[in-house]
């Protein structure tokens, strides 16, 4: 185990807070623990707030930079879909966010979502591309959709129909893995 300790700041809404689950079954608790057992040292934040778009999370970034994480999972979107945020200003909320991000030399893992929206097919045409293009423009790793690992599986969320129970945030915290590996790697040496 090195001696390095990686601080790596989870920025999201819900599906990163832990929305209805304790504390340490939340997705940072999950993939710190994941990480430790890999023998990297590691804390995960939880800088995760239930119900945020884009635009709290642009106001919140400064908070981000005052904890000075090494690296930053920034997922967020599902929100901004639900209340039809036109797709314009959450690019123009990410931009900020990840170039804010950039200045300060934090490498960014990218969470993406598919919109379930009930603002029809052209606002998902429009929406659903917008993850894989901020990280071709900014060369940054992406998870294409967070949503992919729980969501319509009865056994992997809650009562609610939209949030992840216990073993639908260990189904994204194995998926996402991976690549938070990578970059605690990276950061490591």
């Amino acid at each position: 185990m090195s001696d390095t300790l990686i601080r790596i700041a989870c920025f999201g809404d819900s599906l990163t807070e832990g929305y209805g689950l304790r504390p340490d079954e939340a997705l940072p608790a999950i993939l710190e623990q994941m990480l430790r057992e890999d023998g990297i040292r590691a804390t995960c934040l939880n800088f995760g707030v239930s119900g945020d778009t884009t635009n709290e999370g642009l106001a919140r970034i400064g908070k981000i930079i005052d904890a000075e994480p090494d690296a930053v999972i920034l997922e967020f979107g599902a929100n901004d879909s639900f209340v039809g945020e036109p797709v314009k200003t959450i690019r123009q909320n990410f931009t900020v966010i990840i170039e804010t991000l950039i200045k300060k030399e934090i490498p960014i893992l990218l969470v993406g979502i598919t919109a379930l929206t009930d603002f029809g097919p052209e606002y998902k045409v429009e929406f659903d591309p917008l993850f894989s293009d901020l990280a071709e423009k900014y060369n940054l790793p992406l998870f294409p959709d967070i949503l992919s690992c729980y969501f319509g599986d009865s056994m992997r969320m809650l009562m609610d129909g939209m949030h992840p129970n216990e073993q639908g945030v260990v189904a994204i915290a194995r998926s996402l893995y991976p690549q938070v590996k990578e970059i605690a790697k990276t950061i490591e040496n």
